[in-house]
């Protein structure tokens, strides 16, 4: 982090105060100021501050060229002591060489445009933690006259995580209460009732789509997009709050409800809209073997249903019988790292009833996959194929479930889901369907709990299910990001008896953690059942973004209450190799001025 490079370059911090779009204004006037100026003395100082500006300038030089090609962040110079870190850089060529990622002793620098020769840069790269938290260190030394100046600075990839609370659509998920309309993915001025005219999907009547809002009893402490119309009522923002909503204002307020209160002095800012990725496959990539230019550090690649416990101590146990193969390649092979956990059925592995205890995949992430349907893939498994091992599945359709049991009659089971607590056996919640069971026997499906130690991400081509709480064993060092291509599921299972709902859990949940839900919601299990029967606090600290809001309680009272909180760590760090937006820019999270990396001539000191 660079509060720790502060403390090791012995330098000072700048404060950001100006954009680094001004540097070309200021290096251009104070560089020109410099060469007329008729005062040995003055030249110096002019020439001492205008290098730094021409330091800021390499750095804003940088950043336009990775946001404008995400591959330039390949590029550097190992020959310099300060990418050492960093073995997949190389120099670009051609056509495309760059003159500012020279090093040598009467080389070359780049030319601050439009400071007519008289302010030059050069930079240096580290991309070392790049894979892992999307950081970009860059050291850049600006040259004017006899004088140069360098800077470090942590460029971040801005994405998901900037935001306590992110969505595309403020209505529920149409696949989980209107039959998948087609019109409901649309914004608030583009879907029925406002607009029923050219609405792809809408034949007429009343619409489906159920808006959702931030309720009276809602905080939300960080900060808010969403690309639609906010629906509110009364809700507490303490941090800003942006739309890219062309409505006037940009937030509708519910029938019978008070306004919003926003910070002092400030209200909701209207931006332009952050577009989701299609699926999370890209993170899949990551834990291919083949790739060492894209993919140095693989992750861990699990198929079929798996069940991740954190433990708190630097370790995880994995319950992942389908998995053959943890790392691939495009070839169709696989292969089996220690690090992923072993295969079997016995003993430490992952197929055993007691799942296999590894350490946390640090800095890395793993991937879950839905069973391949194709006979050739590592990972294949007959589609005829209902016990595996030790996992036994039954029913068909929405009633699928599945264990993790020593044989199909016992009473006893490593996991189950529906899930048997006590005497008591979890009803199949009302949202699956045959096309999109809860608990399919081979989707894709991470169930995922406990105390991390470390930093990781995990996702799942299919759903996630939170089935516990999840906390750090140091808030200032651990972090996980959750991600699934479907659904993010606060796990609230419930038994039905002559038609009443009663909660399996005990009330009150936290969550510790960046969350994503790609195609879908992040939401409570059952948030609408057991009325009179409040939930508590659904606590999350970190932050959450999807493309359709997700319910997490109704005013019976049912499910939770929301108090979410922003980890302001994720304003200069992300969890590894987490999911980005498809338009990626880069902000610079600090800045600090460091000892001068070259001398005039281009020598480094």
């Amino acid at each position: 982090m660079l509060r720790r490079l502060i403390r090791r370059e012995e330098g000072y911090v700048l404060p950001m105060v100006l954009g680094l779009g001004m540097v070309l204004v200021l290096v251009t006037a104070t560089a020109l100021a410099a060469t007329s100026s008729g005062s040995v003395k003055s030249d110096t100082e002019a020439n001492w501050n205008a290098a730094l500006a021409a330091a800021y300038a390499g750095i804003e030089d940088y950043t336009s060229r990775v946001e404008n090609d995400t591959s330039y962040v390949r590029f550097g110079n190992l020959a310099s002591p300060f990418s050492a870190a960093s073995p997949g850089l190389t120099l670009p060529t051609g056509s495309a060489a760059n003159p500012a990622f020279d090093v040598a002793a009467g080389g070359t620098w780049a030319v601050v445009p439009g400071s007519e020769g008289a302010a030059k840069f050069r930079y240096e790269i580290d991309t070392s933690r790049y894979p892992a938290t999307g950081v970009i260190r860059i050291r850049s030394t600006g040259l004017v006259g006899d004088q140069t100046r360098s800077v470090i600075a942590d460029l971040r990839q801005d994405g998901f995580s900037d935001f306590v609370y992110f969505t595309d659509f403020e209505v529920q998920d149409p696949l989980l209460t209107s039959g998948n309309d087609p019109y409901c993915a649309n914004y608030w001025w583009n879907r029925p009732p406002q607009k029923t005219s050219g609405v792809p999907g809408y034949s007429g009547g009343s619409p489906s789509c159920s808006d959702i809002q931030f309720g009276s009893s809602d905080t939300i402490e960080g900060k808010v997009h969403s690309n639609d119309r906010l629906l509110v009522c009364g809700t507490n923002f303490l941090g800003a709050v942006t739309s890219a909503s062309t409505t006037t204002p940009l937030y509708g307020t519910a029938g019978g409800c008070s306004a919003p209160s926003f910070p002092s002095g400030t209200t909701a800012q209207r931006v332009g809209a952050i577009t989701m990725p299609d699926t999370n496959a890209e993170m899949k990539k990551e834990t291919r073997s083949d790739l060492p230019g894209e993919v140095p550090d693989p992750g861990c690649l699990y198929t079929g249903p798996t069940v991740v416990k954190l433990n708190g101590d630097g370790t995880m146990t994995v319950w992942s019988p389908f998995t053959k193969k943890t790392q691939t390649t495009g070839a169709g092979t696989g292969s089996t790292p220690a690090k992923c956990g072993a295969i079997g059925t016995t003993g430490n592995t992952l197929g055993s009833t007691a799942g296999a205890k590894i350490p946390v995949l640090d800095l890395n992430l793993l991937y879950v996959q839905n069973v391949p349907t194709t006979s050739t893939d590592p990972n294949y498994t007959s589609t005829s194929t209902t016990n595996f091992g030790n996992f036994y599945c039954s029913g068909s359709g929405s009633t699928q479930g599945w264990k993790i049991a020593a044989n199909n009659t016992t009473t006893t089971y490593a996991q189950k889901f529906p899930a048997t607590i006590g005497s008591n056996t979890e009803t199949v919640p009302a949202t699956s369907t045959s096309s999109t069971p809860a608990y399919g026997c081979r989707n894709g499906d991470l169930f995922i709990s406990g105390e991390i130690k470390g930093r990781m991400t995990a996702a799942a081509e299919n759903y996630v299910y939170i089935t516990g709480d999840i906390t750090y064993d140091d808030n200032n060092e651990d972090m996980i990001g959750l991600v699934g291509q479907n659904a993010v599921w606060i796990w609230n299972p419930m038994r039905v008896n002559n038609g009443n709902y009663t909660p399996m859990l005990g009330t009150n949940r936290t969550v510790y953690a960046s969350m994503l839900s790609v195609a879908h919601t992040i939401q409570v299990q059952n948030h609408d059942k057991a009325t009179n029967t409040s939930r508590g606090t659904l606590t999350v600290v970190g932050s959450m973004a999807q493309k359709f809001r997700g319910p997490v309680g109704t005013t019976s009272p049912t499910g939770y209450n929301k108090n979410y909180k922003y980890d302001p760590r994720l304003t200069y760090s992300a969890p590894p190799k987490y999911l980005t937006p498809t338009s990626t820019t880069y902000g610079t999270t600090q800045i600090a001025g460091v000892p001068s990396a070259f001398s005039a001539d281009g020598t480094p000191r």
